[in-house]
């Protein structure tokens, strides 16, 4: 609710930063400004990707936040997975099983995206704010001295570390030649479990809200994600 109108509303929220967006704010109309709002899906585990000779993909199976850019391109890989089990069938008699096949190789890949994705949102939208920093002039100054602004701070040198790693995971895997990818998966739960430790209280809202969760690969891949982590384990290793 805005009771006081979406003007006021957003120059309260970006009260702080630089006059020329509140200048833009003070002169746009009320009826100049529009809530588009975004919305995802926990990732399809337990439901059905195909049916018969019929599959669904990209955001009718997926959907995720657009904040890493990979609504698009996920439903590419999902075109090319498709494609190469497709081609590699003899006979119409093989298409549902090449279709189960698609979805396998997908499954964890794309519910690993659709985690990633969600992070990011919750970083922008909730998590970190300006850095916390001391200005020495005419004395000294505490800018950004709230919670946010020191987590944010105290994160800046482990945050390009996990950017590469998500960068590698995003780019390197495309051809979804492995249901899963472990080297990932470790290096997302010591990093990633780092930044849930340190920003517990400003991306998650508090522990006792979402939980710990498998060193933090629950708030990283998604609950439903996770799930899908251990029974595609399970296929790997039957003694689990």
């Amino acid at each position: 609710e805005k009771p006081k109108g979406n003007s006021l509303y957003l120059q309260d929220v970006f009260d702080g930063w630089s006059k020329d967006i509140h200048h833009i704010l003070n002169v746009t109309k009320e009826n100049e400004i529009e809530q588009r709002d975004l919305y995802d899906r926990p990732p399809s585990v337990f439901k059905r990707w195909t049916k018969g000779n019929v599959a669904l993909l990209g955001d009718s199976v997926h959907a995720m936040m657009p904040n890493l850019g990979q609504g698009g391109c996920q439903a590419i890989e999902d075109a090319q997975v498709l494609s190469e089990e497709l081609s590699a069938a003899t006979s119409r008699d093989e298409i549902e099983g090449k279709l189960d096949a698609y979805r396998g190789r997908r499954l964890i890949r794309s519910a690993a995206v659709q985690g990633l994705s969600r992070f990011a949102s919750d970083i922008i939208i909730r998590g970190f704010d300006t850095p916390a920093k001391i200005v020495f002039e005419d004395g000294i100054k505490f800018e950004n001295f709230n919670y946010a602004g020191i987590v944010t701070k105290m994160l800046q040198p482990i945050l390009p570390i996990f950017f590469i790693i998500q960068f590698n995971f995003l780019y390197d895997g495309y051809k979804n030649d492995f249901p899963i990818d472990f080297n990932a998966a470790i290096r997302f739960a010591v990093v990633g479990g780092v930044i849930l430790l340190i920003g517990a209280g400003t991306v998650l809202g508090g522990a006792e809200e979402v939980g710990v969760g498998l060193f933090g690969l629950e708030s990283i891949f998604g609950t439903e994600g996770i799930e899908a982590l251990i029974a595609n384990a399970q296929d790997f290793f039957p003694f689990l």
